[in-house]
């Protein structure tokens, strides 16, 4: 019976024992092994391992093995003196549970402070707008910075994700402020530039519209002073007149006149004659024209009075003015 009693407890005793260099670490972990809590022996990673009995098999650290995400603030003092905040998101995973337990005292604290200052230095040197657009170079650059300082750590950067920078109100509102003016500007100079376009465009047209103008108006008055030329030669009796039908116009428009052809004693086409005439003469036979233009355009409208100078000999000046100012004395007494 005793030596019943001896094995079972024999027994017993290798069951616990047995049981003590036992340990079970579960998945994504490492169980960091010191002997009596002082010096490592073992990093035991995910499943089921055998090690010294407890208690001269300590854990002393659980390190997780899976990536994990610890958010940074960085303030930052852009090229173009701007402060904003710069908002990031550093994913790291633990490489070396022994070294990430025992070589550094708080090292996500110390792995944070390294890539917030990488991060304050790569934004420092870049203006607003170029943080921006380029969160890749400042990503690469940090990474690359830090990358052999954490390796002393046990540890790796898996990503390292940049989010907008994080202006103040003030600023935002006095950027918005600045960047709406800018487009007002262009807004105004492209409205500007689209006025200049109409404008011209309708004065291109406008003008060339005035110049033919100007040229028929000049041609017709060339026509008139060629035919009152021939007029007058034809009264003198130099040449003879034979009036021509032609038609002008085209289509439902069109329409016959007769056009005088001048010819000599013989019949014969010639061209008007040049006329040797004096100035005055000229000058008065246009007013004597200008004069019968004004009555016949002034009698198709009733109640109109008419003033017109009086042709006078040669070296005065026709009526007296004392005629003048009595016509005009009366027309305005016939007026009320």
């Amino acid at each position: 019976m005793l030596t019943i009693g001896i094995i079972i407890t024999v027994a017993a005793l290798l069951v616990v024992l047995g049981l003590a260099c036992v340990h079970f670490v579960p998945p994504k972990r490492v169980h960091v092994i010191t002997f009596l809590g002082t010096k490592p022996i073992a990093m035991l990673e995910t499943g089921v391992h055998f090690t010294i009995p407890r208690p001269f098999a300590v854990t002393s650290a659980v390190i997780p093995t899976d990536v994990i995400a610890q958010k940074v603030q960085v303030q930052i003092k852009s090229q173009d003196n701007l402060v904003f905040e710069l908002p990031a998101t550093l994913q790291f995973q633990v490489t070396n549970a022994m070294r990430f337990a025992f070589e550094r005292d708080e090292p996500v604290a110390q792995m944070v402070n390294l890539v917030v200052a990488a991060l304050r230095s790569a934004a420092n040197r870049m203006e607003f707008q170029e943080i921006y657009d380029d969160k890749i170079t400042i990503q690469q650059e940090v990474e690359s910075t830090v990358a052999e300082h954490l390796q002393g750590f046990g540890v790796k950067i898996v990503d390292l994700v940049i989010d907008d920078p994080e202006l103040p109100h003030s600023t935002q509102t006095a950027l918005n402020n600045i960047r709406e003016a800018e487009w007002g500007r262009r807004a105004a100079e492209h409205e500007a530039d689209a006025t200049r376009v109409r404008m011209v465009g309708a004065a291109r047209p406008e003008a060339e519209s005035t110049l033919l103008k100007a040229k028929a108006i000049a041609g017709f008055r060339m026509e008139i002073a060629e035919g009152n030329a021939a007029s007058i030669a034809v009264m003198q009796g130099k040449i003879g007149v034979r009036w021509v039908e032609r038609t002008i116009g085209e289509g439902p428009s069109a329409q016959k006149v007769k056009t005088p052809t001048y010819v000599d004693r013989d019949g014969t086409p010639v061209a008007p004659p040049e006329m040797d005439l004096p100035a005055e003469v000229i000058l008065d036979f246009f007013k004597v024209l200008d004069s019968n233009e004004t009555i016949r355009d002034a009698s198709k409208n009733q109640g109109n009075i008419i003033m017109l100078p009086t042709p006078g000999t040669k070296g005065t000046m026709g009526s007296d003015i004392s005629d003048w100012i009595a016509a005009q004395e009366a027309s305005k007494r016939m007026a009320v």
